[in-house]
């Protein structure tokens, strides 16, 4: 009876270790599971940033080549107004991008980086996205992102000012 006894023990000592290592295995594969997003989540945001950073810097060495583009209107010159509407263009469809890739992201890190660049084209370029033949040119959502974050000022301008004189 002895024998069966240590029998049993030693059965039921595996049946336990081979429980143990299912659930060990278990907590691994969960471990991996968590990992692996992490990685991915990483990745992305960091291939998002790394996107931004070379459009905006494409866009900028153009404006750097093209000085005459970083007005808030459009220059008299036709050939010089064709190209501040193609690159205000491009800069408006720059931000769209910018704000699909932030909205409803929790990486508050990429907001804060790129929402001040927002605001600042807002700035620049505001007049050429209220024409409404460009206004057209992007999504419903985006425009109403930009008229509810960077409402025009109704604060009377300068030319304005200085035309009351």
């Amino acid at each position: 009876m002895a024998t069966g006894d240590a029998s049993a023990d030693v059965l039921l000592a595996w049946t336990q270790a081979g429980v143990i290592a299912q659930a060990l295995g278990s907590i691994g594969i969960i471990l991996t599971l968590c990992y692996s997003a992490w990685t991915f989540a990483t990745t992305l945001r960091e291939r998002n940033y790394a996107e931004l950073d070379r459009a905006y810097f494409d866009l900028l060495k153009i404006a750097i080549e093209r000085p005459y583009l970083l007005t808030s209107q459009p220059p008299a010159d036709p050939l010089k107004a064709r190209e501040y509407d193609a690159y205000a263009a491009m800069v408006w469809n720059f931000l769209e991008t910018i704000v699909d890739r932030c909205e409803g992201t929790a990486d508050r890190h990429l907001r804060d980086t790129w929402y001040p660049i927002v605001a600042t084209e807002n700035a620049m370029h505001r007049t050429w996205f209220d024409m409404p033949e460009n206004r057209r040119k992007f999504k419903e959502r985006f425009r109403r992102y930009i008229e509810k974050n960077y409402p025009v000022s109704a604060a009377p301008s300068v030319a304005t000012d200085a035309a009351r004189r």
